[in-house]
Order: C-alpha cells, then sequence, then structure tokens
C-alpha cells in the first residue's frame, strides 16, 4: 500500500484528536474515506471511456451553436 504523510495545522489536528479520542488509525480512515469520496466526486475518478464521453459532449455541445451566435454566456450579458 502506498503511504502519503499529510502535515495539518495545530487546531486542525487538536480537533481530530478530540474528535476521535486521540485514536490514529481512526484518523487515518477518516482521511482515506473523505479523500477517496472527492476523487470519485471529481473527473480523477472517471476511467478512459468516461472521460473520453464528457470531452465529446462538450465538444458536441460547442460545435452546436451557431456561428456568429451571441446567444451564450449569462443572460444579460451581450456585447
Amino acid at each position: 500500500m502506498n503511504q502519503l504523510k499529510l502535515n495539518l495545522d495545530k487546531d486542525t489536528y487538536q480537533q481530530l484528536r478530540i474528535k476521535f479520542n486521540d485514536d490514529i488509525k481512526a484518523m487515518e480512515n477518516f482521511a482515506k474515506k473523505i479523500i477517496t469520496n472527492e476523487i470519485k466526486k471529481s473527473n480523477m475518478g472517471l476511467g478512459k471511456e468516461e472521460k473520453k464521453n464528457n470531452e465529446e459532449s462538450l465538444e458536441n455541445y460547442l460545435k452546436s451553436s451557431k456561428t456568429g451566435s451571441r446567444s451564450y454566456g449569462i443572460k444579460g450579458q451581450g456585447w
């Protein structure tokens, strides 16, 4: 298993110690869970096929707009 050492500020570390009653293993598991969940929510968790589909969707969306059209952006912020 690969390891990652985290340096936390004093307050964050103290809050973790209090929350987990100085149980280092529980703090490690908490950090692992949060990191894993964040990766799953982001594109980093997507496989090559899913990334390709996302890129194709964006490309198709961009190609679908009319040339010279100013119908993009936030409403009321035209040129």
